[in-house]
């Protein structure tokens, strides 16, 4: 049920008294952190406990009122380099992705830094990454405002001479529920195979709740029916493992929930409006959608990073050595940054993190060139 702050003319009321609740607490904040002593976790900057807090204040306002933008559907000033993908033909959708109320939809996705030139020779040597951003499900950053910085790491770490950053359909009502996000996931694949590029040149990627998507592809190319290739290799920056009815709980009870990012209650936002309706269904779907507790064997490398800051560490990290468990060193490799928050490749530039975000993204590079993802 959506809180009673979410509706008019209660939002409005409920978004004055947050502002200048914010804006009070802030400037009391931004003197309090100024001895290093006083801050989250010391080796933090100053500049990184203000902006970690002000995102605290921002999820918070956006699980009480409910704010969420749709994903772009059009152009706008990316003009060529934005992509409206239409599904494939139902035969990719197998096993987990039928349901009769859920159907495959058309999706946005924008290329950087420039688009591929379909059906051209060069192409089937490109290495692209195919990135989904996070958001719990329910928020979409601007692709265009996300978009240049991933492109910029792949590009100078990975050696990727194109991302497409790919956003899927937010959980807003019963049609977009799972599987309708994993749903778009083998739309997007689709599209980049469809453009000429070779499937071992792909890399999947996803942070945060894009984490637990790329993931959950990954397993659905391996375990379903789909006639689609596997991709070259996987990675999953921060990924959301442990989605549940309790994710409010779940994540209170972290260690680091009171300094990293996230809230609670965002995180219940995104699993109350993802989590699917039918109990049956959810049985199946729950190692899908909670991966944590249920490796699968994977044929292609997957890296994995978390921050050793941040609330989802312990879990990715325990997801990580399930996954290392089953399939070996040589096919997962898990990278924790010390010190660092959730979710680096989105934050790591204004956080101060960049060279241990690049540090990260070389040890991918190296763990997939050792395996012949050149």
């Amino acid at each position: 049920m959506a809180p009673l702050w979410s509706s008019q003319p209660l939002k409005s009321i409920f978004v004055v008294w947050f502002m200048l609740k914010t804006a009070l607490h802030l400037a009391l904040l931004s003197l309090y952190y100024v001895p290093r002593r006083l801050r989250p976790v010391p080796q933090w900057s100053w500049k990184a406990c203000f902006l970690i807090t002000s995102s605290k204040f921002m999820f918070q306002y956006l699980a009480v009122t409910r704010s969420q933008e749709l994903p772009q559907m059009e152009p706008g000033k990316a003009k060529e380099r934005f992509v409206l993908v239409q599904p494939p033909p139902d035969n990719n959708f197998n096993d987990i992705l039928t349901p009769a109320s859920i159907r495959p939809a058309p999706v946005g996705g924008i290329w950087f830094p420039d688009a591929i030139r379909s059906g051209t020779s060069e192409v089937k040597n490109k290495k692209v990454v195919l990135h989904f951003p996070g958001g719990a499900f329910v928020i979409r950053f601007d692709l265009n405002d996300i978009g240049p910085g991933v492109s910029k790491m792949m590009t100078q770490h990975l050696k990727a001479s194109n991302t497409f950053v790919a956003q899927y359909r937010l959980a807003n009502g019963s049609d977009t529920r799972f599987p309708a996000a994993l749903q778009d996931l083998v739309t997007f694949y689709n599209y980049v195979l469809s453009t000429g590029v070779e499937p071992k040149n792909i890399i999947l990627s996803g942070d945060s709740a894009g984490g637990n998507l790329a993931i959950a592809l990954l397993r659905y190319l391996h375990t379903s029916q789909s006639q689609l290739p596997l991709p070259g290799a996987a990675m999953a920056f921060s990924p959301w493992v442990h989605v549940t009815d309790n994710a409010d709980e779940d994540y209170n009870r972290s260690r680091n929930s009171q300094e990293d990012v996230l809230v609670g209650s965002f995180l219940q936002w995104g699993a109350n409006a993802y989590l699917p309706e039918r109990n049956d269904l959810a049985r199946e779907a729950r190692p899908y959608i909670s991966p944590l507790h249920h490796p699968f064997k994977t044929d292609i490398p997957l890296f994995i990073h978390a921050g050793m800051a941040e609330a989802f560490y312990d879990s990715v990290k325990s997801f990580a050595q399930e996954m290392t468990e089953l399939n070996g060193e040589q096919r997962v490799r898990f990278h924790g940054t010390e010190h660092a928050p959730h979710d680096l490749l989105l934050g790591h530039e204004p956080l101060g993190f960049t060279a241990q975000l690049a540090t990260a993204l070389q040890d991918a590079y190296g763990f997939f060139d050792n395996q012949s993802i050149e």
